[in-house]
């Protein structure tokens, strides 16, 4: 039975790097993501060189910081100036986003490896286990409990992805209207037309309860500009210190929540797993006595 399922998890790799689109060969050179390939376009951007205002047609694709380049860009071919101010203030908001998603990801990786871990320990004992009291336990058996911790798996991914958005969907909206804002203020354009630009309207879309509040400031911020023509930067500069700390404060949420899934999996599925074939074993030997 287990060089049956060696067999099988050799074949699953082969496909997994066979498949169409599952392994480029150029993925053997690490290519940097999009978030490091933008930042470095910003490095190397220049405002006294002018084909470089045509260069956003090269421009790294990284969630809203792109387009906030392109406006940039668009209104300086249009108007002249230079907007060294703004894209610093983006370059130094996609470290800060870099860094936080850099945490996102390594959170996630070690609930994989860790149920992963789970899994790997379950079928050494169960391999270990056959050896030792040499008796056939039933393939379906042993197949009922893999297909089950794969059903376990499979539900994880689903779940850190709909996690995610639930935690962080609305901060991301409420980050690219900030950002925005902050790297338009000095533009000589109505300001209107900037808040058009950051989609305030799309204010009504934050759900989140913590948000809603923050979402409460900026479109009283906004309407208070549009009406009285008084600047927004200090506002909007404090609603984005707020923001940060709210965006720590989900970070912190997220990560009792996969605590959580973790010890589910463990409780639902790996822990029974190994529960059901301990049963199986006893019951195999009981009738051999």
């Amino acid at each position: 039975m287990s060089y049956c399922l060696y067999v099988i998890m050799i074949a699953t790799l082969i496909y997994w790097v066979e498949r169409p689109g599952g392994l480029d060969p150029r993925g053997l050179i690490i290519q940097p993501d999009p978030a490091t390939q933008l930042e470095e376009w910003l490095k190397r951007f220049q405002w006294g060189n002018r084909p470089d205002l045509g260069l956003q047609l090269n421009l790294p694709r990284y969630k809203y910081y792109s387009e906030i380049i392109e406006i940039l860009l668009k209104m300086a071919r249009r108007m002249g100036g230079q907007y060294h101010d703004s894209l610093l203030f983006l370059r130094e908001g996609l470290q800060r986003d870099q860094q936080f998603e850099r945490k996102i990801r390594e959170t996630c990786l070690g609930i994989y490896l860790q149920v992963l871990l789970f899994m790997g320990l379950t079928w050494a004992f169960i391999f270990v286990a056959l050896q030792l009291v040499e008796i056939a336990v039933p393939t379906l058996h042993l197949t009922g409990i893999l297909v089950w911790q794969l059903i376990g798996l499979s539900v994880l991914p689903i779940t850190l992805k709909w996690l995610r958005r639930r935690y962080f969907g609305d901060i991301g909206t409420l980050w690219k209207m900030l950002f925005v804002l902050k790297s338009l203020s000095r533009l000589p354009i109505a300001r209107a037309d900037i808040m058009a630009l950051a989609e305030i309207e799309r204010l009504k879309e934050v759900r989140t309860p913590k948000l809603g509040i923050l979402a409460e400031k900026l479109r009283d911020t906004c309407q208070k500009t549009l009406k009285l023509g008084v600047s927004y930067d200090d506002d909007v500069k404090y609603m984005m210190e707020e923001l940060r700390f709210l965006e720590t404060w989900h970070f912190e949420l997220f990560s009792k929540r996969l605590m959580v899934i973790k010890l589910a999996l463990l409780g639902l599925v790996y822990m029974p797993s190994y529960l059901a074939f301990i049963f199986c074993l006893l019951r195999d030997l009981m009738a051999l006595m």
